[in-house]
């Protein structure tokens, strides 16, 4: 389905690059010995910092309620990022314009990407149009800002492609503070096995649910349903809101399926999920993509669809 390889030879050099310039953590003027470590968002917090432990100080680029689609870094974060030893990115949109600039305040910034090794699969691949042959690819109905066809971001979303990121997080730092090398093995693999009791959870929620499709505002559910084996039904089209006719189809989408809830995210418009939502008589409730309580609010999520599936 997916493709996972552990390092490839970029991170690979990256790593060796971190051990040259640093060999016990830390970045310029720390003066805690804490290692400094930058996120892009927030559930990337939640990883580093399981494998990381009391070593790292993590700061999140993009903060909570921000949306990383339209998200652009603020004077303090220039200045933050300069006491930076390294930057984990994970391909949201504004990482390629600010790389630069970011390195240009602070030119020892390391940049680690945690989705090299994994392969991205199109934003536009759910719709209506195919949902009911359980997958719905390659459409062109979702996306917000990302293009059509252009490849989705939202990899912190399927915990199984989490494990992946955690692994180059861990190697990154285990290369660079050579001292706590086994400590962050070791706390990769307790992250992983919590990952393992996580797909469990979701997996006894959601495996015997009869109606396999969900709505949302914004696609950034599709890895989620990938792994799951469940069907994204989004209400974007091409990064706008639903025309008319877009919208009646999404109702009688959500009337033939047996959908009652439409499901929005804090950092987008909820307009056009409540105009679905009244015309099924149903209601219209939060998933965050972005919420910092990473293992937790994946299995309310579960719990939420399946309860939605029961009603």
């Amino acid at each position: 389905m997916r493709r996972i390889r552990r390092l490839t030879a970029t991170a690979i050099c990256s790593l060796m690059a971190l051990a040259a310039v640093s060999s016990c953590g830390g970045a310029s003027g720390a003066g805690d010995g804490l290692i400094r470590a930058a996120v892009s968002v927030l559930p990337q917090k939640y990883f580093l910092e399981r494998v990381g432990g009391d070593r790292i100080r993590v700061t999140v680029v993009v903060p909570p309620g921000a949306n990383p689609a339209t998200y652009e870094p603020a004077p303090s974060d220039m200045r933050t990022m300069s006491d930076t030893r390294f930057w984990f990115t994970v391909g949201v949109a504004f990482e390629e314009t600010w790389i630069p600039r970011f390195r240009g305040s602070n030119p020892d910034l390391i940049v680690v990407s945690t989705v090299e090794g994994l392969e991205r699969l199109p934003i536009d691949r759910y719709s209506i149009e195919h949902s009911a042959g359980g997958g719905g690819r390659n459409t062109g109905h979702g996306g917000h800002s990302h293009g059509e066809g252009s490849p989705d971001p939202h990899v912190w979303l399927s915990p199984e492609l989490v494990k992946h990121q955690a692994r180059i997080m861990a190697e990154t730092l285990a290369s660079m503070d050579t001292t706590a090398s086994d400590l962050y093995m070791e706390n990769l693999e307790g992250f992983l096995r919590e990952i393992d009791s996580l797909q469990a959870g979701i997996h006894s929620a959601l495996d015997t649910l009869e109606s396999r499709s969900f709505m949302v505002f914004h696609p950034a559910w599709g890895y989620f349903a990938d792994e799951f084996h469940l069907v994204q039904v989004p209400v974007e089209s091409g990064g706008s809101e639903p025309s008319p006719g877009e919208l009646a189809d999404l109702v009688d989408y959500a009337r033939q399926h047996g959908i009652e809830r439409v499901f929005v995210s804090p950092q987008f418009s909820t307009s056009a999920a409540e105009a679905i939502a009244a015309e099924l008589d149903g209601e219209v409730a939060v998933m965050d993509p972005l919420a910092e309580d990473w293992t937790g609010n994946l299995l309310r999520v579960a719990e939420v669809l399946a309860g939605g599936a029961r009603r």
